[in-house]
């Protein structure tokens, strides 16, 4: 209905919502397309870089499954604080020049966390703030924000890597 787009566009909520996911999956083609060249820019063998994939697997297991419990029992804004910063900080360590094995292992689990947790917080917060009666358009208006925003962060990781041939400013 043409009345729903007017109600969820002029929704404070939904633009609050629209911003945070914008810039939570900017670093979305890091860890789809180029995940083992960022591995191998800090120092990891091709074969070392591949082994490390399955610790971020790891951490999108415990984000889906940890984020779906907390959201049971905790506030909200808690919970989603906590799911997209953690991979923050994972970003922030694979930036810097702390190239030990534990700290990039442990700075990629740290990103996985994100991946597994996007669907829940969205799906989450469209249910929670908005009509059921709106809830599949409100969706599908914030995952074309997830897809704009990967393809924005495709973009800036190619002008990055472009003017520093690396993959640290991006990540910072």
């Amino acid at each position: 209905r043409q009345g729903d787009y007017r109600l969820i566009l002029h929704s404070k909520v939904f633009w609050i919502i629209f911003a945070a996911m914008f810039l939570c999956v900017l670093q979305t083609p890091l860890h789809a397309a180029q995940m083992n060249l960022m591995l191998m820019e800090n120092g990891l063998t091709t074969k070392t870089a591949a082994s490390v994939v399955s610790i971020y697997a790891a951490g999108t297991i415990v984000g889906r499954i940890g984020c779906g419990l907390a959201l049971d029992r905790y506030p909200t804004h808690l919970v989603t604080a906590i799911s997209m910063g953690f991979p923050a900080i994972g970003y922030f360590l694979l930036a810097t020049d702390l190239n030990t094995m534990p700290m990039i292992v442990g700075a990629m689990f740290l990103v996985g966390i994100s991946v597994g947790a996007e669907s829940d917080l969205l799906s989450f917060l469209v249910a929670r703030y908005f009509k059921l009666r709106i809830y599949n358009t409100t969706l599908s208006l914030l995952f074309v924000c997830s897809f704009a925003g990967s393809a924005c962060g495709a973009l800036a990781i190619s002008g990055t890597l472009r003017l520093a041939d690396s993959y640290s400013p991006f990540m910072y």
